[in-house]
Order: structure tokens, then C-alpha cells, then sequence
């Protein structure tokens, strides 16, 4: 009888309500514990897919500034950028500059944008 009535106070503890109430705190710290890392966790995947594209992209950067170095070790890579960035010519050779014709100039060397034929109509009529 005696471990029938142990058993019977052991319920009445783990079944009372201030029991109960510490552990559904305790349930409810490491719930919220749980959900915290949870984030965490995901923002740090998110971080590192970023982190990842950046470096990607980084090595494709450093790769095409190899071959952009590598060119301009030759006589024939340099040469090519100074014409690229200058209008420079060898001796016997001409400099050829395409202008384009939607742009037309002004009396006093002003760009001048082209009129539609409402805005030429318009502008005979107004003073």
C-alpha cells in the first residue's frame, strides 16, 4: 500500500498546477530559443549565398584582369590600348572621326536638336 500512496503524491506533484506552469516557462524559453538560432540560421545562409555570387564574381574580375595584363605585356597590346584611348596615329597613317549627323550644329557651334514638323509650323507662326 505504501507504494501505491508514494505514487499517488509523486502524480499529485507532477500534476499540479504550479508544476505545469515552470514547465510551459521551460517549454516556452526553449521554444523561443529554438526559433532564435532558426533565424539566425537563416540569415547566415543568406549571408553566405551572397558572400558566394561576390566571390564568384570576384574570381571572373580576376581572371579577366589576367588576360587584360597579359595582353599588355605584348608591344601589340599596348599599342592597341593607347589608339583605344588616344587618337593617336603612326606616321603615314590618318585619324578618321565619325560624326554623327542626328546632331547638327548651330550658327555659334551649339548643338541644336531636330524639329518635328508641328514644332517647324509652330515656330513659323510665332513671334
Amino acid at each position: 500500500m505504501i507504494p501505491f500512496q508514494g505514487r499517488q503524491k509523486l502524480r499529485k506533484i507532477l500534476y499540479s498546477k504550479v508544476t505545469l506552469l515552470v514547465l510551459a516557462v521551460l517549454v516556452f524559453f526553449v521554444g523561443r530559443g529554438a526559433w532564435n538560432t532558426h533565424q539566425k540560421a537563416q540569415i547566415a545562409r543568406s549571408e553566405r549565398n551572397i558572400a558566394e555570387r561576390s566571390l564568384t564574381e570576384l574570381e571572373s574580375r580576376a581572371s579577366e584582369l589576367q588576360a587584360s595584363l597579359i595582353r599588355l605585356k605584348s608591344a601589340r597590346g599596348i599599342e592597341e590600348e593607347v589608339r583605344q584611348k588616344y587618337t593617336v596615329a603612326r606616321p603615314g597613317e590618318e585619324v578618321v572621326i565619325v560624326v554623327d549627323d542626328s546632331v547638327k550644329k548651330g550658327e555659334n557651334g551649339e548643338t541644336v536638336a531636330e524639329k518635328g514638323f508641328l514644332k517647324t509650323v509652330l515656330s513659323f507662326f510665332s513671334f
